[in-house]
């Protein structure tokens, strides 16, 4: 990482740390052939900040890569502080391939313990950046996937520090930690099929009763929403109504340092005999959602034959996806996420047209679009004008409710008795509360007091976000001559 690069890395750091609060803790780590932290875990006071500042501009370029021992050492780093904050996480910055590991196997077996930990409580997050069209995406997309950070790349070097101000935009508004996301069955007979969750640790136990996602960090007005089928007995022609499910949550509140739990109303759909035509209505907040997974998947499957040299058939998947996504009621209806997934299949469809397109660009781009829907969280990907920032940047959002826990659930069902329940959630920071509501394909009718969201600006973009890289964009990124 040498020259110009290594130039807008140093300004792109520098801006990180002049917006770190005088509760914030920074530390900085190299790591070449070796590693060491080159500036210890210090408060961002006036003074630490000048510190950290020249300690940046010290940086200089030599010899090869190692990012196990840079992030053994930085794992130390945090390991080893007295005083534990509750919020911690690693920044893996790297241009190159590593010279020690050539997969992701590798890479994983000599990770330290709190980095890949399968313990959501206790995990370290890496938010991985792979600069240019050198860097080895995989392996930085496992420490990051493994970990239960984001993976960006950052195809240009001007979006450096547009890419960092989105990540600490949202690590700097953490309201919430260790939430899980508890869905029971109501009735007799109504089982959970499975629960979409990506990257989300999820399980189905109790014979199909009860469904468990464990979501772990959430920032401020930060959504995540999650599918859950359902099987679904049928009604008998006396019953006008079917309890579905129990909706729960627990979570620490950062504020107060305490797990508060969250019960939601109980979810119900109604069983008419003869429907209105309000009632067959499709859900646009549960087709929204089945597009995000849907797409996320076939982007998984293309990439699956991208890497086997199937470009032909890694585009006929895309090809076909957006074609079907193109015709849901949720993109007819001028949903934007559906728009911006519509957008996304495109870009990669053509950073997938031959071999050579895809291990230069593709491969990352694919990743870091991956990393971003199985996470629900925004990640920076492609070049300056393709990339989420810009999708994002500028754009409003409108909340019906404001400082609140808002939910929204909605049911599609199908002729087969299958069910799908999309819960939404919002964090803001005066806590939870859920709302729900029911619409169904095939039957039933409006339940609860749903709480409606505006459509999203990027993918997953929180305001707080979108304020760091507004900062970001004002300042600009100009590397001192």
């Amino acid at each position: 990482m040498t020259g110009r690069k290594l130039d807008l890395v140093k300004c792109a750091v520098k801006f990180v740390i002049q917006n770190l609060g005088a509760s914030d803790r920074l530390s900085i780590v190299t790591f070449s052939t070796t590693a060491r932290s080159l500036f210890p875990l210090k408060r961002m006071f006036v003074e630490g900040r000048e510190s950290a500042t020249l300690a940046v501009e010290s940086l200089t370029a030599v010899g090869g890569t190692d990012i196990a021992k840079g992030l053994i050492t930085g794992t130390r780093v945090l390991e080893g502080r007295k005083e534990r904050d509750p919020v911690a996480s690693i920044m893996l910055l790297s241009d190159g391939q590593d010279n020690y590991c050539h997969k992701p196997s590798q890479m994983l077996n000599k990770l330290p313990t709190p980095v890949c930990s399968s313990d959501t409580q206790h995990e370290i997050p890496v938010h991985t950046f792979g600069f240019g069209n050198d860097h080895d995406a995989n392996i930085m997309h496992a420490i990051s996937d493994a970990s239960g950070g984001t993976f960006s790349y950052t195809e240009s070097v001007g979006m450096i520090q547009d890419s960092f101000a989105l990540c600490i935009g949202g690590l700097l508004s953490v309201v919430a930690q260790e939430l899980r996301l508890t869905v029971r069955s109501a009735s007799s007979g109504v089982k959970i099929v499975s629960i979409p969750s990506g990257r989300h640790v999820g399980q189905i136990s109790d014979e199909g009763r009860q469904g468990v996602v464990d979501v772990g960090n959430m920032y401020a007005e930060e959504e995540k929403q999650f599918l859950v089928y359902l099987l679904v007995p049928q009604s008998s022609a006396l019953e006008t109504k079917t309890s579905l499910l129990d909706v729960s949550c627990v979570y620490r509140d950062l504020a107060s340092n305490i797990m508060l739990q969250v019960s939601g109303e109980r979810i119900e759909i109604l069983t008419p005999e003869i429907c209105s035509p309000a009632e067959k209505t499709v859900s646009l907040e549960v087709d929204r959602q089945r597009n995000r997974v849907l797409v996320a998947e076939a982007i998984g499957e293309a990439k699956g034959l991208a890497e086997m040299g199937n470009m032909e058939g890694a585009r006929e998947i895309l090809t076909q996806q957006r074609e079907t996504l193109l015709t849901t009621p949720a993109a007819q209806a001028g949903d934007g996420l559906s728009s911006l997934l519509e957008t996304e299949l495109r870009e990669i469809m053509i950073r997938m047209s031959t071999k050579e397109s895809y291990a230069h660009t593709g491969h990352a781009f694919a990743l870091a679009g991956m990393s971003s829907h199985l996470q629900q969280r925004a990640t920076a990907r492609g070049d300056t004008d393709t990339s989420c920032l810009s999708a994002g940047f500028g754009a409003s959002r409108a909340f019906g409710c404001a400082s609140a826990f808002g939910g929204s659930s909605a049911f599609g069902f199908s002729s087969g008795g299958s069910a799908a329940f999309g819960a939404a959630g919002s964090l803001y920071s005066a806590g939870p509360t859920f709302g729900a509501s029911a619409a169904a394909a095939g039957g039933g009718g409006l339940r609860g007091a749903p709480m409606m969201f505006g459509a999203p600006v990027g993918a997953y973009e929180t305001p707080a976000m979108l304020r760091m890289v507004e900062k970001s964009k004002n300042i600009g990124l100009q590397p001192e001559q």
